[in-house]
């Protein structure tokens, strides 16, 4: 699909601020003058801030990283002095600089950890804590980090995220690019609204939850989510809002909670279905590296229009996530899923399995990629089309945040998302190629 100009000019502008042009042979070869006065103003402001003197190597440093603005010796002197000021968010901006330029900063990564505890941005804090730790540290070090993440987990009652972007789409109702499909064994033309719609669209995805404390050892969890996609015309608007709330019991390193749930979703700006259900989940962190998950869900659907799909809905999914480096990390998920419909042809279970990888690079870029996989099997068979229905869906999603570019806790974002569906019944094999630019929130 060619993508309006405006959309392109945007992702080629967001480009140029991955790689900027600072990282030209004259800013990556300082002159030799450079690398002599540099750490002469570095070692000077230390001895002065072991004095006391804090104000007086504020002002060397000040004035030195007029010349050399990307010190990191300079930037992380100005980090400390920051924190010793209790100005948390400014010391973060100095660490999060030095990061940028090398993502393996074990002690800058430490540092911006213990900013982002004492300023109350604990989920970026646990983030931060959870790299560092598989660093090569001392155990002492190591014990500080587990008993910061524990005062995370035993602080952090809330927790909200959101983003917004622009959705340019090659597919936006999933459908199949064919003009003729046979039913019953005789050939029928496609309408245009069942083949495959282009567009460019506008996406929310927001989420907020408030835990708090109700015993030693216990809390109320009362959150929710909404997503949305708004295309032209409002044909193929979608909107999922869903909420929880239930108990949550702590016990050291393992979190268990048995929770309440319920979704409205509009399609077109129509009802389209609702339900209600329960959903037990169970938190493990085995390390401080590690983190392990699962859920199982069952819920009641009611179909607005569309009776024949009312039934139940059950869902067991897996996940864990494991910190390889302090700038890299894997993930992977398994689940599996039951639909049952008041027809048997419409009743399936699906079974996914996908992983993760992401690493911060140099320059301020962050990429996350995940291929995943899904297989579905229906119960019965489809009279039109005589067999029964088996669809394997092939997704691939490369996201790049760029942590250069922050303005009030947000960074632009732009994500990648190729989807390939192919069934043994035409009329459900689509291919699906997505952009979204936008800005989401920062942690």
């Amino acid at each position: 699909m060619p993508l309006p100009r405006t959309i392109v000019c945007l992702g080629i502008a967001w480009l140029f601020a991955m790689f900027p042009v600072t990282a030209s042979a004259q800013a990556t070869q300082p002159t030799q003058s450079a690398q002599r006065q540099m750490p002469v103003a570095a070692v000077a402001a230390t001895g002065l801030m072991e004095q006391g003197e804090n104000e007086r190597a504020k002002a060397i440093l000040l004035e030195a990283r007029e010349r050399f603005a990307e010190s990191d010796d300079i930037a992380f002197l100005l980090g400390m002095l920051a924190m010793g000021e209790q100005d948390y968010e400014g010391a973060a901006e100095y660490f999060r600089e030095i990061l940028i330029r090398d993502p393996q900063a074990v002690r800058v990564r430490l540092e911006l950890g213990r900013a982002l505890f004492e300023s109350g941005d604990y989920r970026d804090a646990g983030r931060q804590f959870r790299f560092a730790r598989s660093g090569d540290l001392p155990a002492e070090v190591n014990a500080n980090i587990d008993r910061y993440l524990a005062a995370i987990r035993e602080r952090q009652t809330f927790d909200w995220d959101v983003s917004v972007a622009m959705a340019p789409d090659t597919n936006v109702n999933a459908a199949p690019s064919i003009e003729e499909i046979s039913i019953f064994g005789l050939p029928f033309e496609l309408s245009e609204g069942a083949r495959r719609q282009t567009g460019v669209g506008l996406l929310l995805n927001t989420s907020a939850e408030w835990s708090p404390h109700i015993g030693e050892r216990t809390r109320l969890r009362v959150g929710g989510d909404v997503y949305r996609t708004d295309y032209s015309g409002g044909d193929f608007d979608d909107t999922l809002a869903r909420v929880h709330l239930g108990p949550n019991w702590r016990f050291d390193n393992t979190e268990l909670s048995t929770l309440l749930t319920g979704f409205h979703r509009w399609y077109g700006n129509e009802p389209y279905n609702h339900g209600a259900g329960i959903r037990q989940e169970l938190t493990h962190y085995p390390s401080s590296r590690t983190r392990l998950h699962t859920s199982l869900e069952h819920q009641w659907v009611r179909h607005d229009e569309a009776e024949s799909l009312d039934g139940t809905r059950t869902s067991w999914l897996g996940s864990w996530q494991y910190a390889l480096t302090p700038s890299s990390g894997v993930m992977g998920l398994v689940g599996v899923s039951r639909e049952s419909t008041e027809l048997d042809m419409l009743s399936n279970n699906v079974y996914r399995a996908g992983v993760g990888y992401y690493r911060e690079l140099f320059g301020g870029l962050t990429a996350l990629v995940q291929p995943e996989y899904l297989h579905a099997r229906y119960d019965d068979v489809t009279p039109a089309f005589g067999v029964e229905r088996r669809d394997d869906l092939w997704r691939t999603r490369l996201r790049l945040t760029n942590r250069r570019w922050i303005f009030k806790g947000f960074t632009p974002e732009l994500t990648l998302i190729h989807s390939s569906r192919r069934s043994n019944i035409d009329l459900y094999s689509y291919d699906r190629n997505q952009i979204q630019l936008g800005v989401t929130r920062l942690y």
